[in-house]
C-alpha cells in the first residue's frame, strides 16, 4: 500500500521538442521547483502507427548467383501479401528476370504462410538470398542476417521460406526515457501492443486510474530536459515518418505506508518492552 503526497501532470507533444524527431526526441518538462517527486507514470499515450512494414534503409536484400551479387531494393511502405508478391515479381527483371515468387492460393492449396522462390534455367548455377539484420527477411519468411541457398532439381532451383512470413511490422513497441530508473540498462517507460491496430491509425494507451501499476522510479527530479524514444523488441529505432507523439505523464511523491507501519510497529514493540522492564524493576524495588 502506498500514499501519494504530491503530484504534477505534464502533457507532452513531440512537435514541441528541443531536438531530435518524433520517434527520438529531447523535450523540456517544467517540473516544480524543490519538488520531492520519486515516481513517474504514463497516464496516457497516443503513438501513430505511421511506421512502415518495410522502411527506408531496411528495404534491400542480395541475390548471389555464381558469386555475382545483385542488390534488390523494395520501395519503402506498407504491403499486403498480394501487393508484395506483385511488386517483387516486377523487380525480378533485367539480369534476374529468371527469378519469380509465389504464395499459396488459399482456395486451391494448403496455406502455409510461406513464399516459394523459383530460379528457372538454373542448370550449372548456384544461387542464394543474403539478408541484413532487419525486418525484411521476416517479411519474406527468413531469419535476420541469414544466407539461404536454392535447392536445384532438374532445370529449376527452388527456395521456400524457412519461417511463416511476418507482415506485422511491430506487434509490440517500447517507449524509453531517461526519466525511468528500472535498474541496469532498462529505461523502458511503457510497453504498447500494436498488432490490433490498422496501419496509419493510432496506438492508444490509457492508465485507467491505476497510477502505480505502470509507475517507475524517477531517476532525476531536478532536471527539466528529458529524452524519449521508441524502439522495437530489438531496440531498433522506429521511424514515425513525421507524425507526432502525444503523452500524458504524472510525476509524484510516494510514501510507502508499509514502511511507515513497520517503523511504527517496531517503535511500539520497543516501547512496550521498555514499559514491561520498568514495571519489573519497580516491582523488585517494592
Amino acid at each position: 500500500m502506498s500514499l501519494i503526497k504530491s503530484q504534477q501532470i505534464i502533457h507532452i507533444n513531440s512537435s514541441f521538442r528541443q531536438s531530435g524527431d518524433d520517434s527520438d526526441f529531447i523535450i523540456n518538462i517544467p517540473l516544480k521547483k524543490n519538488n520531492r517527486f520519486n515516481r513517474v507514470s504514463v497516464i496516457s499515450a497516443s503513438i501513430p502507427k505511421s511506421y512502415y512494414l518495410i522502411p527506408d534503409g531496411e528495404n534491400t536484400f542480395i541475390i548471389e548467383e555464381n558469386s555475382v551479387q545483385t542488390t534488390v531494393a523494395i520501395p519503402p511502405g506498407n504491403y499486403s501479401i498480394t501487393s508484395f508478391i506483385y511488386v517483387l515479381n516486377n523487380l525480378f527483371t533485367g539480369g534476374i528476370s529468371h527469378y519469380s515468387v509465389s504464395f499459396p492460393d488459399s482456395k486451391t492449396q494448403a496455406q502455409t504462410g510461406k513464399m516459394t522462390f523459383s530460379h528457372v534455367n538454373a542448370q550449372g548455377h548456384s544461387s542464394c538470398f543474403i539478408f541484413q539484420n532487419d525486418h525484411l527477411p521476416e517479411v519474406m519468411g527468413f531469419a535476420r542476417g541469414s544466407t539461404n541457398e536454392f535447392v536445384h532439381v532438374n532445370n529449376t532451383s527452388t527456395l521456400i521460406s524457412s519461417n511463416v512470413c511476418n507482415f506485422q511490422k511491430e506487434s509490440t513497441i517500447f517507449l524509453h526515457s531517461n526519466l525511468a530508473d528500472n535498474g541496469g540498462q532498462d529505461d523502458i517507460m511503457l510497453e504498447l501492443f500494436a498488432s490490433g491496430n490498422a496501419d496509419l491509425s493510432n496506438i492508444n494507451f490509457e492508465n485507467n486510474g491505476n497510477l502505480q501499476e505502470h509507475s517507475k522510479i524517477l531517476k532525476d527530479n531536478q532536471s527539466n530536459s528529458f529524452h524519449f524514444y521508441l524502439t522495437d523488441e530489438f531496440r531498433q529505432k522506429i521511424n514515425l515518418n513525421g507524425i507526432n507523439v502525444l503523452l500524458t505523464i504524472c510525476f509524484y511523491e510516494e510514501n510507502n505506508i508499509d514502511s511507515l507501519m513497520t517503523g511504527f510497529i517496531k517503535y511500539l514493540t520497543l516501547y512496550l518492552e521498555e514499559e514491561r522492564k520498568n514495571k519489573i524493576t519497580k516491582s523488585n524495588i517494592n
